[in-house]
């Protein structure tokens, strides 16, 4: 995978049973991408989150690692109430945009995840 679209988003984690041979948009090297029917995961699902760039496709395990290190850190922005999350009770609740902007499913089920 490698490469989504979304303005705040990172690579997401890939579909059952949709393995492509694909061409590195970097250096041109043919991969595969994507999660086997028995799944098995895509390489690339358990990389660090690569944030998108508009002119790249998914990237081959090589230029993926270089990429990955030449990322910029993003600093943490302080979480902002009503808009990242809210509370019901004792118990804070994330919003779609808190999950858009921290870029990948955390695997808890959160009611309002925008990656399931």
């Amino acid at each position: 995978m490698g490469y989504d679209s979304w303005d705040e988003g990172a690579t997401p984690v890939s579909n059952p049973g949709h393995i492509k041979q694909k061409n590195c948009s970097n250096c041109g090297v043919a991969f595969h991408c994507g999660t086997r029917n028995d799944g098995t995961q895509c390489w690339c699902d358990d990389m660090p989150k690569l944030f998108p760039v508009v002119e790249r496709d998914c990237l081959c395990p090589a230029c993926f690692g270089d990429a990955i290190a030449l990322q910029p850190i993003r600093p943490k922005q302080p979480l902002v109430g009503g808009e990242d999350y809210y509370t019901e009770g004792k118990v804070i609740v994330f919003t779609a945009h808190y999950h858009l902007r921290r870029g990948h499913c955390c695997g808890s089920g959160c009611r309002h995840c925008p990656y399931r």
